[in-house]
């Protein structure tokens, strides 16, 4: 499904694309580089603007950035990710991206960052001649399970990933339109339905643990702990991490999606 791109009416105050520093300075919480041989990080520490270090992204032998051999994408010399757009014809690879379905799928992810420094990262990813990037729309559980396996369960219990899935305040000024908690399926249902994504489509099917259930209008794809499983959450947009249990640090993800 192509979207139709609605710039997000949140800005950093740092603007355009963050380095590691600037992601920092904005309140990022910084990931180390992920190691050649996979080695699991140590997840220690992850909230309170430490670091968190990094495991191997999908077997892709890349650092966090996604960068590929000639630095295209991910942190260069200067910190910067995702160097504007790339040319040469090699679009999707020459970012360090993932095909599937005739989309790209790229992890820009240089510091555990808020909501709305991940739109703007993604904003700045293009193959020549295509639309900006975009947080990830799942259109289906096939495309949510390529994202899983591709990108996150190499950080199951240590990062989520943010997702172009919002309930508007400008859609629904109240927040109680958004969510409930202990409530039926039906009012559930209701709520959920308040949810859009970036290409103005509603869905339910990923939606996990009577989610959404808090006063919050960011959504991430999230692994829970006590239920073992990835899925839906509603998530606070201005934070940088997350425990959804005691003693589970989560951070946050930048996955981008580029139109075909």
């Amino acid at each position: 499904m192509n979207v139709v791109w609605v710039r997000s009416f949140w800005v950093c105050a740092a603007g355009g694309l963050f380095s590691a520093l600037v992601a920092a300075s904005c309140g990022g919480t910084a990931f180390t580089s992920a190691s050649a041989s996979g080695a699991s990080g140590d997840a220690s520490g992850a909230l309170g603007g430490s670091s968190l270090a990094g495991r191997d992204a999908g077997g892709s032998g890349t650092a966090l950035g996604g960068a590929s051999a000639s630095g295209d994408a991910g942190a260069s010399a200067n910190g910067d990710a995702g160097a504007g757009n790339v040319s040469g014809g090699n679009g999707c690879a020459a970012l360090g991206g993932y095909a599937f379905g005739g989309h790209c799928y790229i992890d820009a992810t240089v510091a555990s960052v808020s909501q709305p420094l991940a739109v703007a990262a993604c904003e700045k990813l293009a193959i020549e001649g295509k639309p900006s990037g975009h947080l990830l729309v799942l259109d289906s559980a096939e495309e949510q399970s390529f994202v899983l396996q591709q990108f996150l369960v190499h950080y199951t219990d240590v990062s989520d990933a943010w997702l172009g899935l919002t309930c508007s305040e400008l859609a629904q000024p109240d927040i109680n339109a958004c969510f409930c908690s202990g409530c039926t399926k039906s009012v559930l249902a209701e709520k959920q339905r308040a949810w859009v994504w970036l290409d103005g489509e509603s869905s339910a099917f990923g939606w996990v643990n009577a989610n959404p259930n808090a006063g919050f209008r960011c959504a991430a794809l999230a692994y829970n702990p006590e239920s073992t499983i990835w899925g839906w959450v509603d998530r606070q947009c201005d934070k940088v991490s997350v425990a959804p249990i005691s003693g589970h640090p989560h951070g946050y993800r930048t996955l981008c999606e580029l139109e075909p």
